[in-house]
């Protein structure tokens, strides 16, 4: 009798075990079907905004060049116009709207390719305030141009994560990150060194945590012109303009 009882109770949790499965699986599958739809819409409206902001850059930059078509012609002019292309001219250069060339240092960082031991995968990856913290000590070194896997920066220019991207104004960008800086390559080299941040991360971290990085001194850099969007903060209409 004693035996029989154990049997139905050992039946009625095996019951009990299959009913609570179905169940946790149905919700399961409920979930999913309610998130692959939101899914979905996240990616297509992402995709179409990313449409739009490479629309958008290219007008820029078909407007900019008909600009410097204007611009030329004017410069062929004598007196107050040629003088106005020229100081025009040298504004853009500061304002690292053109093409710069000339010697400097070439910085290269990347993750570890390797996964974790520690269970720590965030010792192990470029943050945005490592690639931070390199310009910085750049532009502290005297650099006169600087781009970012041939995203040019300007003073309006953000370097900062979202998720798992690194952004660069606009422009998501994926390692190994490429700084391109333009200047005296001794003097940036010594700002790199003199930054408590900076050496440590060249260095201490990089070794420990097995980072990619590399130094690269050049004769020669090419650092392409800003192709994004200005802000404009303040302006006014120019009475009779």
């Amino acid at each position: 009798m004693k035996k029989n009882w154990h049997l139905s109770l050992v039946l009625v949790y095996m019951v009990l075990g299959v009913l609570l499965a179905t169940s946790f699986n149905t919700q399961q599958e409920y979930y999913e079907s309610l998130n692959t739809p939101r899914k979905k819409d996240l990616i297509n409206t992402m995709r179409k905004l990313e449409s739009e902001r490479d629309r958008f850059k290219k007008q820029i930059e078909d407007d900019r060049k008909q600009v410097l078509r204007y611009e030329e012609v004017a410069a062929k002019e004598q007196g107050i116009q040629a003088s106005y292309t020229k100081e025009l001219e040298r504004t853009k250069t500061a304002a690292g709207l053109v093409q710069a060339k000339g010697p400097g240092l070439v910085v290269t960082l990347s993750d570890n390719p390797q996964y974790p031991k520690d269970g720590q995968p965030n010792n192990y990856i470029i943050h945005d305030y490592d690639i931070r913290a390199v310009v910085n000590s750049l532009w502290v070194g005297g650099a006169e141009a600087i781009s970012i896997n041939g995203q040019r920066l300007i003073s309006t220019s953000s370097i900062r994560c979202a998720g798992v991207t690194i952004w660069v104004d606009s422009e998501g960008l994926v390692p190994p990150f490429v700084i391109k800086a333009i200047g005296d390559p001794r003097k940036m080299m010594s700002a790199l060194n003199a930054d408590d941040k900076t050496r440590q991360l060249l260095n201490e971290v990089a070794d420990l945590y097995g980072l990619f990085k590399k130094i690269e001194q050049k004769d020669e850099l090419v650092v392409p012109g800003y192709t994004g969007a200005l802000p404009v903060d303040n302006a006014r209409i120019i009475e009779g303009g």
